[in-house]
């Protein structure tokens, strides 16, 4: 046996439009915060790291061009203590396991060779190919810094997508949905009263003069806006 009445479900039906376009507001709220910090967070890791790798390259440059200055030892110190920090600012913006091991690589196949660039003579190209290795090495930290990059672009797309996805069904298709629940029970309910009144005429015709139950359903229709049917507009 149903026990709800058209009433609990008309009620229950409209409620639903409104609770989930909160929840949908609330949920895009919460999408449009997190969109507008992806600028800032990608130049502060993503960014940052790719900055430190391009920093670690620029030093080997000058290193190996310092080699061949009079104040080679001075140089060659400077650029060492710049790629040190910068190894240790790219490991503060590591966002992938791949970036963490070229920056080890990196870390362990740059101090034995910056010892050897302190105490080489000037015209010593015996070092040459480590400094290259070294440079591959560093590029190669730039391509995975490149992939963490477009894997957070490629994340803020599908999350992009889910929330498109979340406004349609939320903003248009529930609204909708509930419009044509709606409309199928009002339509019904409008049968039934027009039922209602047509039975209620027909009973206080029959009677005279009418029953205080008849009347009060004849107000009560005229309330819903099922008013007395006007002779004067009969057929």
């Amino acid at each position: 046996m149903n026990n709800l009445t058209i009433v609990t479900k008309l009620r229950f039906v409209a409620a639903i439009a409104p609770v989930v376009l909160v929840l949908v507001a609330v949920v895009l709220v919460s999408a449009l915060h997190a969109f507008g910090n992806t600028p800032q967070e990608i130049y502060d890791n993503e960014y940052a790291g790719a900055r430190a790798a391009q920093g670690m390259e620029n030093a080997i440059y000058k290193m190996d061009w310092g080699r061949t200055q009079p104040d080679a030892t001075e140089i060659v110190m400077d650029q060492e203590r710049g790629f040190i920090a910068q190894i240790e600012l790219a490991r503060q913006h590591i966002a992938s396991r791949d970036q963490a091991e070229r920056i080890e690589k990196i870390a362990n196949d740059a101090r034995p060779l910056f010892d050897s660039l302190r105490t080489a003579a000037p015209g010593d190209d015996s070092l040459e190919p480590k400094l290259r290795e070294l440079q591959a090495s560093v590029a190669e930290l730039m391509t995975a810094d490149d992939a963490a990059l477009l894997a957070v672009v490629s994340s803020a797309q599908s999350y992009a997508r889910t929330m498109i996805a979340i406004a349609i069904v939320g903003l248009v298709a529930i609204p909708w949905i509930c419009f044509v629940l709606i409309a199928g029970l009002t339509g019904k309910l409008y049968k039934e009263l027009k039922e209602m009144r047509r039975r209620v005429q027909a009973l206080t015709e029959r009677e005279s003069p009418p029953s205080d139950d008849a009347k009060a359903m004849d107000a009560s229709l005229a309330n819903l806006g099922f008013p007395k049917p006007n002779p004067m507009l009969a057929e």
